[in-house]
């Protein structure tokens, strides 16, 4: 995507007039002299505002960040400048750098340029976009990095994808976002097959089987897909999914490949890739499925695809660290024809400085950005539209006046550990509930704890409201876990989603901005 910048001198006077901001990538800052200076002034102080709440930070953070750039600022005049609506292009350009604006960091060292000169410079250049570099970055674990900062909206030559397992399409709205197009979708759950053909009417849903259970991959040979799809073996650019995960979660039986109903599913993850061969897959899956138990699993997918001239690897990736605000932790295992070890993408996000420098002083060498903050809960729920409460899909579990008692104890971050012994049921007096989320509420000013199947109910996690006595509904869960507003859920026959189907769809999903990252670090190495 093009970016085009006009700076003109005006009596020392830069006035933003116009922003198009477009799948959060900077189109076009055009900066020109004005007749309505108060009118264009509101204008930038709004921009300035509404950067800082998306990225859930506040002036005091603001200053925090000015300061390690080497601005001082205090927050007072910080928000005397915003409230009076009235501030000079250094101070704008100062806090957009602060901010790691679109990587102005990389594009533009502010250090280089008096005020004098920032009048004088006309830019028609693509300064924001940095020119490709597919240059990875190696960590001492022997993880290879790909930096996705500099990514632009090229075309793809190869574009289709092949879903299996796709739930409620998390992952593949995030790839769709890179320029990937979901060509068809293998999904056994019902309400999951209802909710994709809804949002994606052009996504083939495919329901034959030789069983007669729709979406049984089980019952499903890649030359069906293959044929309903109109591909031929070896166009697909990516076959990508994650099979049911709860053989292999930390929290339940964790019976993994014994698993008698869904344990063996990676295996068919390799026969449909085998059959397809895509020239890239994803596969995804709990964190659990690292530990040492379950070594089998990813020994046997890394055996099958080297032999079939993949280069694979695999990590744990957190969602935060890729701009949702959820501390998520998944599996993804990569597999990139002809490459001899695919990179995953560089955190576009980090949870602070000192974590970051740690990170990248393990890496071969150093980025040359620094990664934006985390995002806050308080971001995302604040965009959430008063009206919710009247879409089809919203759904929210009734408290007790027994329990909202028991929350009005409960302040951010804390748990039921903070409550009267009295007040505690049976089971949890037992003090076999040990973990620090149980009936837990959410913090505005941190991302949010995993999102999982159930968070619905405050009684199986840290998911009390924030500010309100009662659990999320299944709009805000949907919302941390980064679904776009407009995408609903929904139910087989009904109109109405449940508690549990709108649980499960939310709960099983991959975030769609941490699909985007692993989608532009493939599509970077294809």
């Amino acid at each position: 995507m093009s970016v085009r910048i006009f700076i003109l001198k005006y009596e020392y006077l830069l006035i933003l007039v116009d922003i198009i901001i477009y799948d959060n990538y900077l189109s076009y800052m055009i900066i020109l002299k004005g007749t309505k200076v108060k009118e264009w002034n509101q204008k930038v102080k709004h921009f300035l505002k509404s950067e800082l709440i998306r990225r859930g930070l506040t002036n005091e953070d603001l200053v925090s960040l000015l300061s390690q750039i080497g601005i001082s600022e205090t927050k007072a005049s910080v928000d005397n400048k915003i409230s009076r609506a009235s501030f000079s292009a250094t101070f704008l350009l100062q806090c957009l750098y602060a901010m790691n604006y679109n990587d102005l960091q990389k594009s533009m060292p502010l250090e280089k340029y008096s005020q004098t000169e920032l009048s004088n410079i006309v830019y028609n250049t693509d300064l924001f976009v940095s020119p490709h570099n597919s240059d990875k970055y190696r960590h001492k674990s022997g993880t290879q990095y790909i930096d996705i900062n500099d990514f632009a909206f090229n075309p793809l030559t190869n574009k289709k994808i092949v879903s299996l397992f796709t739930g409620a399409g998390g992952l593949e709205i995030g790839l769709e976002m890179v320029g990937f197009e979901t060509c068809i979708c293998v999904e056994i759950d019902d309400d999951c097959r209802e909710t994709l053909k809804h949002n994606r009417p052009n996504w083939l849903v495919y329901e034959d089987s030789k069983d007669g259970i729709k979406g049984d991959i089980r019952a499903i040979e890649p030359t069906e897909i293959l044929e309903a799809s109109k591909l031929d073996k070896g166009e697909a650019a990516i076959v990508s999914g994650g099979a049911p995960c709860q053989p292999f979660s930390n929290i339940g039986k964790k019976n993994g490949a014994s698993d008698p109903k869904n344990g063996d599913l990676f295996m068919e993850f390799v026969r449909i890739v085998k059959g397809i061969m895509p020239k890239a897959f994803i596969f995804e899956n709990v964190a659990g499925i690292t530990q040492s138990k379950h070594s089998e699993v990813v020994n046997y997918m890394k055996h099958a695809f080297n032999g079939l001239g993949y280069g694979i690897d695999y990590k744990v990736l957190n969602a935060a660290d890729y701009g949702v605000s959820q501390r998520r932790e998944r599996f993804f295992l990569i597999g990139i024809h002809g490459i001899e070890k695919p990179a995953f993408p560089l955190p576009t996000h980090y949870k602070g400085l000192s974590e970051w420098q740690k990170f990248i002083s393990e890496l071969d060498h150093a980025p040359n950005y620094s990664p934006k903050p985390w995002i806050k809960l308080k971001a995302v729920l604040d965009m959430i539209p008063k009206d919710n409460v009247k879409r089809n899909d919203y759904a929210l579990m009734n408290i007790s006046d027994k329990v909202r008692k028991r929350m009005e104890l409960v302040g951010p971050g804390e748990n039921f550990k903070v409550l009267p012994k009295k007040m505690l049921p049976n089971c949890w007096k037992s003090g076999r509930h040990q973990g620090q989320d149980t009936f837990g509420r959410l913090r505005l000013d941190e991302p949010s704890v995993t999102i999982r199947t159930a968070a619905y109910n405050p009684a199986k996690g840290k998911y009390i409201h924030p500010t309100e006595n009662r659990g999320l509904s299944t709009i805000e869960m949907a919302a941390i876990q980064d679904f776009p507003y407009e995408w609903e859920f929904k139910v087989k026959n009904g109109k109405k989603v449940t508690l549990v189907s709108g649980g499960r769809q939310i709960g099983n999903a991959v975030p769609p901005s941490l699909a985007k990252a692993i989608g532009i670090a493939i599509k970077k190495q294809l």
